[in-house]
């Protein structure tokens, strides 16, 4: 067998969504009380894509669960919104904190520029804050064997940055955010409201540069 062909390797991409359930007052709901997935911060329904080498997967797998909960928020006469954030009262944050004890979060988030704030919580300036994650991961592929490959982690995160500058800084995300994960890493910067076919292409694309240019090495 081809050396070639043993060792494959795989840059894979997948994408975690946070969105606000509302009601006909456009109130924040806790989306588990409705049986809508939910992360830990206990206001935002969160949604994750395959992981996927191929764009496409991607896309189409976070486009069918967007669907379904949009009509399963409907169907309860809510409204579930893609944005990059809402106001919130001090009491709302202050309820949210305690009912669902932020303060015991252990915050893994990092920053490539050593920035002191972040998006842990997801509260900043009295704000609620809604993000599209970007998880980034490389396997290499041998017979049967599986073996994930450690990523440039600050490198990739830079570019990130670079390219969608625009998109953080328009809604104040913070930059260079990042938090290490099992498979690899996410890439924390980017607002809910990021356009998703130019992320998931331009994600996998600085993949396969970084890639391309230590092959070159």
């Amino acid at each position: 067998m081809d050396d070639q062909v043993k060792n494959r390797i795989y840059n894979e991409i997948g994408l975690e969504l946070e969105l606000f359930l509302l009601d006909e007052n456009d109130v924040i709901l806790e989306p588990m009380t409705y049986g809508f997935p939910s992360d830990e911060m206990g206001f935002l329904v969160e949604i994750r894509s395959e992981h996927s080498n191929n764009p496409h997967d991607v896309i189409r797998s976070l486009s069918i669960l967007e669907t379904i909960n949009e009509l399963k928020a409907s169907d309860m006469g809510f409204k579930l919104i893609c944005t990059d954030s809402k106001k919130v009262t001090p009491q709302f944050i202050d309820y949210i904190t305690r009912k669902y004890h932020h303060a015991q979060f252990p915050n893994y988030t990092m920053n490539i520029y050593n920035h002191h704030e972040s998006h842990h919580t997801g509260f900043k300036d009295g704000r609620a804050t809604a993000g599209l994650h970007v998880h980034f991961s490389r396997r290499k592929i041998n017979g049967i064997e599986s073996t994930l490959v450690k990523l440039p982690t600050l490198e990739i995160v830079s570019k990130m940055d670079k390219k969608f500058r625009i998109y953080i800084a328009e809604v104040n995300r913070i930059p260079g955010e990042y938090e290490n994960k099992i498979h690899g890493f996410e890439y924390r910067s980017l607002p809910a409201t990021s356009p998703i076919e130019e992320v998931v292409v331009n994600a996998l694309k600085i993949l396969e540069e970084i890639e391309w240019n230590v092959l070159q090495m």
